[in-house]
């Protein structure tokens, strides 16, 4: 069996908008052995070292499977994570060589972002966790910088490729909308102005049905047609 590359790694930044939250998928560090360091926080992005006959992307689906269970997940390269201070931490470097048996030194990584349906998510062990983005802090290496690279990356492509429908469910309703592009954006749209605008976009479609079992007025749904969104010029999404 090939050998792992003791300098080149994966990192993965998977996204769910969830009980109107955006959350993160952490997993918790293998247990070294002989490892005596306490860590303030034992949560790290789904990452790995690279198999010397393995292709980045191969290598990301095959740690996000092996970490989480996700698998056929859509990631997108958005990033290469290459600073000579990667591994300045000599906990987390310490960590690395012991669960790996390798020595290290510089590791460049390839980073990939995805963004799931909640509805499919699954744990199969208690090791990954969903994490809100509120509560990120302290993670290892540089993970936090990761994180925030990616939200950055998927913040430009949201509207031009209608990524941010793929985090709503497919009948949502427009305050639903409204409030994931205030999570992502940290701003809160005009709501009547919102509404406008949302109107001469006919990709985004009304449905004859209302919310159910919901303690308030039901709100109206609406659903969002990829091929109408494809058949125009993605500038005109403005929100």
């Amino acid at each position: 069996m090939a050998a792992l590359n003791p300098h080149l790694s994966a990192d993965c930044v998977i996204f769910k908008y969830d009980e109107e939250q955006l959350k993160v998928l952490l997993v918790e560090r293998e247990p070294a052995n002989g490892n005596s360091v306490v860590f303030p926080n034992n949560l790290k992005l789904p990452g790995g070292l690279v198999y010397n006959n393995e292709l980045f992307k191969d290598a990301a689906k095959r740690i996000l499977r092996e970490l989480s269970c996700l698998d056929n997940v859509n990631l997108v390269q958005f990033d290469m994570l290459d600073s000579l201070d990667r591994m300045e931490n000599e906990a987390d470097r310490h960590w690395l060589e012991k669960t790996t048996g390798l020595t290290i030194d510089r590791v460049v990584s390839i980073a990939y972002y995805g963004i799931i349906d909640p509805a499919e998510t699954k744990n199969c062990n208690t090791r990954s966790h969903w994490v809100a983005m509120n509560q990120i802090h302290n993670l290892p290496f540089d993970h936090e910088d990761i994180i925030h690279r990616a939200l950055s990356a998927i913040r430009q492509s949201l509207k031009r490729d209608g990524t941010i429908f793929d985090l709503l469910t497919p009948r949502f309703t427009i305050n639903q909308l409204q409030h994931l592009i205030t999570i992502f954006y940290d701003q809160q749209p005009d709501s009547r102005n919102f509404r406008k605008k949302l109107k001469k976009l006919d990709f985004i479609v009304p449905l004859n049905e209302k919310q159910k079992n919901v303690a308030h007025k039901p709100a109206q749904l609406f659903a969002f047609d990829r091929q109408r969104f494809e058949q125009f010029n993605n500038t005109r999404i403005i929100f």
